[in-house]
């Protein structure tokens, strides 16, 4: 073999190698493909070679894959193509096959107290404006959030109102007040989610528990009038019989004196030896 055919042999083989490599873009199949782009799925409906298939699966698999994904390919260069900032965006058509949802629709939110108490009033909300007009500044700012517009927190001086004490910090009541509003949206927000998992929670935002017993509201009762500082010396009682029923929870216990009688002693120790020896035991 002379220099000549060695040159033409290896430029053969290279030519061969890319044709195995770079494969064209037409493909043809037995019966077409049905292709969602919406979806960017396509169903191949064509029956597989088994012979094929035997003998190297994963060659199979891979070609199968790479013809449908050309085809998929193809498609996608024949739907309208835009072009958004140096990118090539094309315009996909409505999705045909439904596909199931992998988790099941969310449930619609309960409505909170005033969603409810506007609604039965026909009260609609009104979306305003991001932005509103500073006056010292004199240019438009954020309604709300950070650097927002007219914002009086971080005013150096305030008027004393006339029925006001004028030894009274004015800023630091403005600020107690501010964190009083912001607990008071936290507590409503706390009752709202309590409302919509159905707990009862009554004003204060204890929460009330429908399987309590007579007898745990009783010992509840009676631990509140002895949890104050006279431990329940100076607690007014409403009804005589209450009392009489709650008599006996918190009650302390009365120790006697070490320097005792030396009888009273004696007696008390036969009594538990008798108690013992007897055959009926308390």
């Amino acid at each position: 073999m002379n220099s000549n055919d060695l040159v033409k042999n290896i430029l053969q083989r290279d030519v061969d190698e890319q044709d195995r490599i770079l494969k064209s873009t037409e493909v043809i199949k037995a019966c077409p493909v049905e292709i969602d782009l919406g979806n960017l799925l396509v169903w191949d409906p064509n029956a597989v070679d088994q012979q094929a298939y035997k003998e190297n699966r994963e060659e199979y698999i891979k070609n199968t894959m790479r013809d449908n994904m050309q085809l998929l390919v193809n498609a996608l260069w024949e739907v309208p193509i835009e072009r958004h900032d140096n990118a090539i965006v094309a315009k996909l058509p409505d999705a045909k096959t439904i596909v199931p949802r992998e988790k099941p629709v969310p449930k619609p939110k309960p409505l909170t107290k005033w969603q409810k108490f506007a609604q039965s009033k026909g009260i609609v909300k009104q979306k305003k404006s991001k932005f509103v007009w500073d006056e010292q500044k004199k240019e438009w700012g954020r309604r709300f959030g950070y650097k927002k517009a007219n914002d009086e927190s971080k005013v150096w001086l305030m008027e004393v109102p006339t029925s006001a004490d004028p030894n009274e910090d004015q800023f630091a009541k403005k600020s107690a007040a501010k964190k009083e509003r912001v607990a008071k949206n936290e507590f409503q927000r706390l009752k709202n989610i309590a409302r919509a998992n159905k707990i009862n929670v009554r004003n204060d935002g204890a929460i009330i528990n429908k399987k309590s017993t007579t007898n745990d509201v009783k010992k509840a009762l009676a631990t509140a009038k002895y949890s104050d500082a006279s431990m329940g010396q100076f607690s007014e009682r409403a009804v005589a019989n209450e009392e009489q029923q709650t008599r006996g929870f918190n009650k302390k216990r009365k120790y006697e004196s070490n320097l005792g009688s030396l009888k009273n002693e004696k007696d008390k120790q036969l009594k538990i030896f008798e108690q013992l020896g007897s055959s009926t035991t308390k």
